[in-house]
């Protein structure tokens, strides 16, 4: 019995449900809560587990660091063209018909993955993920369907936790399972995303309430529109659209390490799999123990914008600093400061961020800004996948960390614009 069910049996017989009804109810939430915390898991497992398997699986179909760029665009180019039409979507039938779709899909576009055997096949079924996979934003409306003011914030770490894991999880999991073969690791997210799509069909309840939302072509033409084109149009001011401009500037940088480093790693030091993997999944345990551990602490030292310059200063070093590593000490090294630097100045960016918008909007606004860093990481994987294939390993990040110093410029140089005025 979900709340809405107890609150209609309160109402039909006039008393309280009894503490049978309220513990059953307490166990459905925490049951519905475990699975859309699954779903997001299964999003972010889905994206990072293809990294570090990808150039051996594509490997025999001749592809070069081009094609592995698109064929890792491919994933984010989906989400962010069809987010808008989930939402829309979930607002007018509901959550649960739209996130048992989603995980069906995910298994789906991950069995033909690993079935493929052109790189047609590869790219339509990257393409499937990514669209499947633009349903993340109606698993975060499901959970706050499922929390109340109190508890609202408790909802939005468990998808903070969901994503982090998923990213670590699946990174590791893409090394190991593909060191055995590299269609492995695809089949095991395809079983994990039809097992959860069992477990909500018979346990997810509908979370959305009973008010109806607007229907009508005009709707759905809006929602049609690519969130980047949106994101643009909607931002209040020039200052949102400065810091909106620079996530996706930030992330076309980074994403030079997530869709480049195993080619990377694979032409210089001779790694496989599974070294690439356990090793990517290392440096993001470092990234988020960072935010979690020096963030607060230095947050008491320095001021935001000191922390978004020195973090994206010593990132934008440590990216250049991988192209010219000559063994793997150094190579460490470099890692290690991009995952400190990025885990300092990504939070603090974003928190400036939020101090320019209004409060009205901090939930809009932080939507803009996943749509830009998505949009930044599809034409990135692009860019750096032509640049590996026409001038060599490392210029791919000796661009990326010269790209992210030119936006800690931008940011230094537009104070008036960026920062919150007293």
């Amino acid at each position: 019995m979900d709340r809405r069910a107890l609150a209609k049996h309160i109402r039909s017989t006039g008393g309280p449900a009894g503490p049978d009804a309220v513990t059953a109810q307490r166990a459905g939430s925490r049951l519905a809560v475990g699975i859309i915390f699954a779903t997001i898991l299964i999003d972010f497992l889905g994206y990072s587990i293809l990294i570090p398997v990808l150039p051996h699986f594509v490997g025999t179909l001749g592809v070069d660091a081009f094609g592995i760029g698109l064929i890792t665009a491919l994933y984010a180019l989906g989400l962010v063209l069809f987010l808008p039409l989930w939402g829309w979507v979930s607002d007018r039938v509901g959550r649960r018909p739209v996130l048992l779709v989603s995980l069906l899909g995910t298994a789906l576009s991950f069995l033909l993955l690993a079935l493929a055997t052109t790189l047609t096949q590869v790219l339509v079924a990257r393409f499937l993920s990514g669209f499947f996979g633009a349903s993340i934003g109606t698993a975060q409306a499901a959970m706050t369907d499922l929390t109340d003011d109190s508890s609202r914030a408790q909802g939005m770490g468990v998808i903070g936790a969901a994503s982090g894991i998923g990213l670590v999880l699946g990174t590791a999991l893409g090394g190991v399972l593909g060191g055995i073969d590299p269609a492995v690791p695809f089949y095991a997210t395809a079983a994990v995303a039809a097992l959860n799509f069992l477990l909500a069909a018979w346990a997810l309840p509908e979370s959305k309430g009973p008010v109806p939302a607007a229907a009508g072509f005009r709707g759905l033409a809006r929602a049609m529109v690519p969130a980047p084109l949106w994101v643009l149009a909607r931002a209040q001011g020039g200052n949102q659209r400065l810091y909106l401009y620079l996530f996706l500037h930030i992330f076309f940088a980074f994403s030079a390490i997530e869709s480049m480093f195993p080619l990377f790693a694979a032409a210089r030091f001779g790694w496989g799999e599974m070294q690439t993997g356990l090793f990517m999944a290392t440096i993001a345990i470092v990234l988020g123990g960072s935010q979690g551990l020096i963030v607060g602490p230095l947050s008491r030292v320095w001021s935001e914008t000191t922390m978004t310059s020195v973090g994206f200063g010593l990132t934008g070093i440590s990216i250049a600093g991988l192209a010219v590593s000559p063994s793997i000490p150094v190579l460490c090294v470099s890692a290690v400061g991009v995952a400190l630097g990025a885990g300092i100045a990504f939070p603090a960016f974003t928190s400036l961020f939020s101090k320019v918008c209004g409060t009205h909007e901090t939930g809009a606004a932080m939507s803009r800004s996943q749509a830009m860093i998505h949009t930044g990481r599809a034409l990135g994987a692009m860019c750096w996948g032509w640049v590996f294939a026409s001038s060599g390993p490392g210029m791919p990040f000796a661009l990326a960390g010269i790209a992210l110093l030119a936006a800690l410029g931008i940011f230094a140089a537009a104070p008036r614009v960026l920062l919150p005025q007293p």
